[in-house]
């Protein structure tokens, strides 16, 4: 059975592991770099999800060869709390492109702001 992984820095690992998947921590860059290749090598690793302070300091070219494995998915997640509605929106739509290989549009209700401010005009 193909285990999730997730690969966060330091604040966010209690976190994740909370919610049940193996957490490994790193740092930025080179720590991150080998973190991830190591992972990605542990042949029970079906699906890597990876905090975007950490994905973002990987060197281009291992991202791309990530990106390309058939096994184990690499995800890269927000690394944070994201407040816009639109935002979020797009980056679940993003998340499930990379996972299924579909584009997928999110409907549903608007942000109280916006409902808000359509509703003055």
């Amino acid at each position: 059975m193909a285990r999730l992984v997730v690969l966060t820095s330091a604040a966010l690992a209690d976190g994740f592991r909370l919610a049940g998947p193996a957490t490994h921590v790193a740092r930025p860059g080179p720590d991150a770099a080998r973190a991830v290749r190591s992972l990605a090598d542990e042949g029970d690793v079906g699906l890597l999800l990876v905090t975007a302070d950490l994905w973002s300091s990987l060197e281009v070219r291992l991202r791309g060869s990530l990106e390309r494995l058939p096994r184990p998915i690499v995800q890269v997640i927000p690394a944070g709390a994201v407040m816009d509605v639109t935002t979020r929106r797009q980056l679940l739509g993003e998340m499930l492109q990379r996972a299924i290989g579909y584009r997928v549009e999110l409907a549903g209700t608007r942000a109280p702001r916006a409902a808000a401010e359509e509703a003055g005009r």
